[in-house]
């Protein structure tokens, strides 16, 4: 697991399918037409294969087109999120914004004020039996965003990046780079808890 790296990143739980060093962006990944809602995802989901305490993910209903999501780790430590479920083409993915960020008790204010709470994205390769998903592998972003910076709009500080792109310029790379070993990493799996119920 690498250091915290990004100074504008924002206070999203190192879970076990997202690595610490994020690159958010500024802009949604997803339009209003993008938008849909699939009441399978609706309940909680733990790890697959770790009996000992896996990590949970609670997703309940904020609206027609929006989910609350809440993240359990290891510990009891959680997180909580905006989720968007949204398809380009015939994929699904999930833009990921934290709605309760918490920092350091001896932080100074002025570097709370600094941080920026912007959009995570996840391909969700299946919903049942079992979730799928996969997130950003950002290693293989930084090196796109260095090798050649124009190929995705953003803004650079030191080793930081912060995505400035456009929706419709962000949909348009995600598209590009689906492929095995590119923009999203290998899909960790959940198993519906036998106890959750869908509301």
């Amino acid at each position: 697991m690498k250091p915290e790296r990004n100074r504008l990143i924002i206070a999203l739980l190192a879970t076990t399918f997202l690595l610490a060093a994020c690159i958010p962006s500024v802009n949604p990944f997803y339009t209003a037409k993008d938008l849909a809602f699939d009441t399978r995802l609706l309940g909680e989901w733990q790890e697959k294969d770790k009996p000992q305490e896996p990590e949970i993910w609670k997703f309940e209903k904020a609206d027609d087109k929006c989910y609350k999501l809440e993240v359990t780790e290891k510990g009891g430590k959680q997180g909580q999120f905006s989720a968007h479920l949204f398809k380009l083409k015939e994929h699904y993915f999930l833009d990921l914004t934290p709605t309760d960020c918490s920092y350091a008790t001896n932080q100074a204010d002025l570097v709370a004020a600094s941080m920026f709470a912007g959009h995570l994205l996840a391909h969700v390769t299946q919903i049942e039996p079992e979730l799928r998903i996969a997130f950003t592998d950002f290693d293989w972003l930084q090196k796109q965003l260095t090798n050649n910076p124009s190929v995705l709009p953003h803004r650079r500080e030191g080793d930081s990046f912060l995505l400035t792109a456009s929706t419709k310029e962000l949909q348009k790379f995600v598209l590009k780079h689906l492929g095995e070993g590119e923009l999203f990493g290998k899909p960790g799996e959940m198993v519906r808890r036998a106890d959750s119920t869908t509301k």
